[in-house]
Protein backbone atom coordinates (compact mmCIF):
# COMPACT_ATOMS: atom_id res chain seq x y z
CA UNK A 1 0.00 0.00 0.00
CA UNK A 2 1.36 3.46 -0.84
CA UNK A 3 0.63 5.98 2.10
CA UNK A 4 0.99 9.45 1.43
CA UNK A 5 1.46 11.60 4.62
CA UNK A 6 0.65 15.53 4.84
CA UNK A 7 2.34 17.86 7.75
CA UNK A 8 0.23 21.16 7.45
CA UNK A 9 1.85 24.27 7.60
CA UNK A 10 1.14 27.66 5.93
CA UNK A 11 4.45 28.46 5.13
CA UNK A 12 6.13 24.71 4.71
CA UNK A 13 3.07 21.93 3.94
CA UNK A 14 5.68 19.04 4.25
CA UNK A 15 4.55 15.28 2.24
CA UNK A 16 5.94 12.27 2.49
CA UNK A 17 5.78 8.77 0.57
CA UNK A 18 6.06 5.27 2.17
CA UNK A 19 4.92 2.15 0.56
CA UNK A 20 4.66 -1.22 2.59
CA UNK A 21 2.33 -4.16 4.02
CA UNK A 22 1.48 -2.73 7.24
CA UNK A 23 3.97 -5.26 9.06
CA UNK A 24 7.25 -6.30 7.83
CA UNK A 25 7.77 -4.23 4.64
CA UNK A 26 8.24 -0.45 4.24
CA UNK A 27 10.14 1.49 1.79
CA UNK A 28 10.85 5.00 1.05
CA UNK A 29 9.59 6.49 -1.58
CA UNK A 30 9.75 10.60 -1.60
CA UNK A 31 9.25 13.58 0.70
CA UNK A 32 9.68 17.28 0.28
CA UNK A 33 7.70 20.57 1.29
CA UNK A 34 5.72 22.62 -0.71
CA UNK A 35 6.58 26.13 0.49
CA UNK A 36 4.66 29.06 -0.79
CA UNK A 37 6.36 32.34 -1.25
CA UNK A 38 6.70 34.64 2.37
CA UNK A 39 4.94 37.40 1.28
CA UNK A 40 2.06 35.65 0.00
CA UNK A 41 -1.51 36.25 0.77
CA UNK A 42 -3.26 33.14 2.55
CA UNK A 43 -5.42 33.33 -0.32
CA UNK A 44 -2.07 32.70 -2.28
CA UNK A 45 -0.50 30.25 0.50
CA UNK A 46 -3.45 27.77 0.34
CA UNK A 47 -3.16 27.71 -3.35
CA UNK A 48 -0.19 26.61 -3.90
CA UNK A 49 -0.06 24.30 -1.49
CA UNK A 50 -3.63 22.94 -3.43
CA UNK A 51 -1.85 22.52 -6.38
CA UNK A 52 1.37 20.83 -4.71
CA UNK A 53 -0.69 18.35 -3.25
CA UNK A 54 -2.73 17.85 -6.50
CA UNK A 55 0.60 17.52 -8.22
CA UNK A 56 1.75 14.57 -5.70
CA UNK A 57 -1.68 12.63 -5.72
CA UNK A 58 -1.66 12.73 -9.86
CA UNK A 59 1.99 11.63 -10.07
CA UNK A 60 1.89 8.77 -7.40
CA UNK A 61 -1.59 8.19 -6.89
CA UNK A 62 -1.44 7.13 -3.10
CA UNK A 63 -3.87 3.99 -1.63
CA UNK A 64 -4.11 6.06 1.04
CA UNK A 65 -3.61 9.60 2.33
CA UNK A 66 -2.52 10.68 6.12
CA UNK A 67 -2.67 14.04 7.50
CA UNK A 68 -1.82 15.59 10.91
CA UNK A 69 -4.65 16.95 13.24
CA UNK A 70 -5.06 19.81 15.36
CA UNK A 71 -2.97 20.72 17.84
CA UNK A 72 -4.52 23.62 20.12
CA UNK A 73 -2.05 26.00 20.81
CA UNK A 74 -2.28 29.51 22.84
CA UNK A 75 -2.14 31.45 19.14
CA UNK A 76 -5.80 31.46 18.11
CA UNK A 77 -5.71 33.14 14.68
CA UNK A 78 -2.77 30.58 13.86
CA UNK A 79 -4.81 27.80 14.43
CA UNK A 80 -7.26 29.14 12.85
CA UNK A 81 -5.20 29.63 9.70
CA UNK A 82 -3.76 25.93 10.30
CA UNK A 83 -7.47 24.73 9.76
CA UNK A 84 -7.55 26.17 6.64
CA UNK A 85 -4.34 24.76 5.31
CA UNK A 86 -6.09 21.25 6.34
CA UNK A 87 -9.19 22.16 4.96
CA UNK A 88 -7.42 22.86 1.61
CA UNK A 89 -5.56 19.35 1.76
CA UNK A 90 -8.83 17.32 2.73
CA UNK A 91 -10.83 18.72 -0.10
CA UNK A 92 -7.54 17.64 -2.20
CA UNK A 93 -7.62 14.63 -1.34
CA UNK A 94 -11.26 14.04 -1.60
CA UNK A 95 -11.64 15.30 -5.02
CA UNK A 96 -8.54 12.64 -6.02
CA UNK A 97 -11.40 10.15 -4.57
CA UNK A 98 -9.46 9.13 -1.67
CA UNK A 99 -10.40 8.93 2.11
CA UNK A 100 -8.32 11.07 4.26
CA UNK A 101 -7.23 9.65 7.74
CA UNK A 102 -6.50 11.79 10.64
CA UNK A 103 -4.02 11.52 13.18
CA UNK A 104 -3.26 13.92 16.34
CA UNK A 105 0.37 15.09 17.03
CA UNK A 106 0.30 12.69 20.15
CA UNK A 107 -0.63 9.81 18.07
CA UNK A 108 2.16 10.03 15.78
CA UNK A 109 4.98 10.44 18.04
CA UNK A 110 3.65 7.55 19.73
CA UNK A 111 3.36 5.60 16.95
CA UNK A 112 6.78 5.96 15.88
CA UNK A 113 8.57 6.56 19.31
CA UNK A 114 6.65 4.69 21.64
CA UNK A 115 6.24 8.66 23.15
CA UNK A 116 3.19 11.26 22.69
CA UNK A 117 5.62 13.63 24.06
CA UNK A 118 8.58 12.57 21.81
CA UNK A 119 11.10 15.69 20.04
CA UNK A 120 10.83 16.34 16.30
CA UNK A 121 14.29 15.07 16.49
CA UNK A 122 13.52 11.79 17.92
CA UNK A 123 10.76 11.23 15.53
CA UNK A 124 13.15 12.11 12.71
CA UNK A 125 15.53 10.03 14.15
CA UNK A 126 12.91 6.68 14.42
CA UNK A 127 12.07 7.60 10.63
CA UNK A 128 15.33 7.34 9.36
CA UNK A 129 15.57 3.86 11.35
CA UNK A 130 12.62 2.91 10.30
CA UNK A 131 13.16 3.54 6.34
CA UNK A 132 16.70 2.33 7.00
CA UNK A 133 18.01 5.84 5.70
CA UNK A 134 21.64 6.84 4.89
CA UNK A 135 20.58 10.62 6.25
CA UNK A 136 17.58 12.11 8.32
CA UNK A 137 15.17 13.11 6.14
CA UNK A 138 14.92 16.95 6.02
CA UNK A 139 13.40 19.12 6.71
CA UNK A 140 11.52 18.40 9.59
CA UNK A 141 8.30 19.05 7.90
CA UNK A 142 9.30 16.39 5.72
CA UNK A 143 10.27 13.69 7.87
CA UNK A 144 6.73 14.61 10.07
CA UNK A 145 5.11 13.55 6.85
CA UNK A 146 6.81 10.92 6.39
CA UNK A 147 6.24 10.26 10.34
CA UNK A 148 2.46 10.29 9.40
CA UNK A 149 2.02 7.90 6.69
CA UNK A 150 4.15 5.60 8.74
CA UNK A 151 1.87 5.81 11.34
CA UNK A 152 -0.98 5.25 9.50
CA UNK A 153 0.60 2.41 7.45
CA UNK A 154 1.43 0.39 11.10
CA UNK A 155 -1.71 1.33 12.64
CA UNK A 156 -3.96 -1.42 11.67
CA UNK A 157 -1.60 -4.08 12.85
CA UNK A 158 -1.09 -2.19 16.63
CA UNK A 159 -4.93 -1.95 16.12
CA UNK A 160 -6.43 -5.02 15.93
CA UNK A 161 -7.37 -6.77 18.70
CA UNK A 162 -4.77 -9.49 19.03
CA UNK A 163 -2.55 -7.77 16.50
CA UNK A 164 1.17 -8.20 16.41
CA UNK A 165 2.11 -4.41 16.93
CA UNK A 166 5.56 -3.24 16.35
CA UNK A 167 8.60 -4.92 14.86
CA UNK A 168 11.12 -6.42 17.81
CA UNK A 169 13.75 -4.45 16.27
CA UNK A 170 11.33 -1.11 16.31
CA UNK A 171 10.98 -1.72 20.36
CA UNK A 172 14.95 -2.21 20.38
CA UNK A 173 15.13 1.18 19.16
CA UNK A 174 12.51 2.47 21.02
CA UNK A 175 14.45 1.22 24.39
CA UNK A 176 17.62 2.59 23.40
CA UNK A 177 16.22 5.76 22.16
CA UNK A 178 14.73 6.35 25.20
CA UNK A 179 17.25 5.48 27.50
CA UNK A 180 19.18 8.35 26.04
Amino acid sequence: MLVLGLDPSTTSTGYGLVEGDGRRQVAYIDCGCFRPPRKASLDQRLRVIFDGVNEVLQERNPDAVAIEGSFFGKDADAAAKLGEVRGVLRIAVNLAGIESAVYSPATIKKALTGNGQATKESVQYMVAKTLKMKKLPSPLDASDALAIALCHLHRPAQDVPGGRGRKPEIEALLRRVSSR
